[in-house]
């Protein structure tokens, strides 16, 4: 019996023995992990140290364009929660499009079912100020109507247009309104031609040619008098400048460029077709959404005023 007993202590106390030495194992294979990221966490720190010696101001460049970039990210998140979509609502039998500002996507839905859908490009984000005043080109979010359909559109472009693609080619802008008259050369203006005694000396510094405007037509005039209008749709370029042509002339007429047909949802944004179309899938347009001309001629034929357009 006391045999027994003493066999009994003898394994308990070495079993406490295996239990200890375990636990010491742990506890230095613990106290070596620790160090081993603390020597981690020394050798990034001087990692990053050396990152910020290099780069120097590039560092804070880059932090600002990620700060941007995650900016950006945020606005989209944020449109999309407020557009609140649910794609359930439109197993009403009114026709849905429905836009997809972060895929580059249109579908269209009919009683709870996807009957159509397509690449599109949608608004891409950037901004240009004039003036002091700043537009951001993006497509707007939220519900829309369709207002009006058009076959063969013709686009009017606003003046910031002409600003854009000046500064594009570094050049400047030079608005021509009816009874100016502006150097075709230099795109400076030209003062009305001078009279008396030292009007000859004045003629002989007039320009070889002038560009006028002259009923709905932006003319260029030689000095022999001939008058030759210039292409509509066209940027007119003078020198180093882009020249305005007035609202309403031909020349602000730019045919073809929205393709064959549009679906205008107001403030002048619409869905229409594109020339643009290897660009078809990404972020590009100024606001408005754009389509190749098989699928906006799809989506025109089954497409009535009054249907609801959803962008989110």
């Amino acid at each position: 019996m006391s045999l027994s007993i003493y066999r009994l202590g003898f394994l308990g106390a070495w079993a406490l023995f295996v239990i200890a030495a375990g636990l010491a194992s742990l506890a230095a294979a613990g106290e070596w992990e620790n160090s081993r990221d603390s020597e981690r966490l020394k050798r990034l720190d001087r990692i990053d140290r050396m990152i910020a010696e290099k780069l120097g101001a590039k560092l804070e460049e880059l932090r600002e364009i990620s700060d941007e970039k995650g900016g950006h990210v945020e606005k989209l998140r944020s449109d999309v929660a407020s557009a609140t979509l649910d794609l359930d609502e439109t197993k009403e039998p009114e026709q849905t499009i429905i836009v997809s500002t972060a895929e580059n996507r249109l579908r269209v839905r009919r009683g709870g079912h996807t009957i159509f859908e397509a690449v599109c490009s949608t608004g891409k984000g950037t901004s240009l100020e004039i003036a002091g005043r700043k537009m951001v080109f993006d497509t707007p979010t939220g519900r829309f109507r369709i207002q009006s359909k058009e076959e063969n559109p013709v686009w009017v472009p606003p003046d910031w247009h002409f600003v854009e693609e000046a500064r594009k080619k570094n050049l400047e802008v030079v608005h021509l309104n009816p009874g100016d008259a502006i150097d075709a050369a230099t795109g400076e203006p030209v003062s009305a031609p001078a009279s008396g005694v030292w009007s000859f000396l004045k003629a002989s510094k007039s320009p070889a040619r002038v560009l006028k405007v002259k009923g709905t037509e932006v003319v260029e005039v030689s000095a022999d008098g001939s008058e030759r209008p210039l292409p509509p749709g066209e940027l007119i370029r003078a020198g180093k400048t882009i020249v305005v042509p007035p609202p309403g002339s031909s020349q602000r007429k730019f045919d073809k460029v929205l393709g064959h047909f549009r679906l205008n949802i107001g403030n002048g944004y619409a869905l229409h077709g594109t020339t643009a179309t290897r660009e078809l899938g990404r972020s590009v347009s100024h606001g408005c959404v754009r389509l190749s001309d098989p699928d906006i001629e799809k989506l025109f034929a089954m497409a009535k005023v009054g249907d609801q357009v959803v962008i989110y």
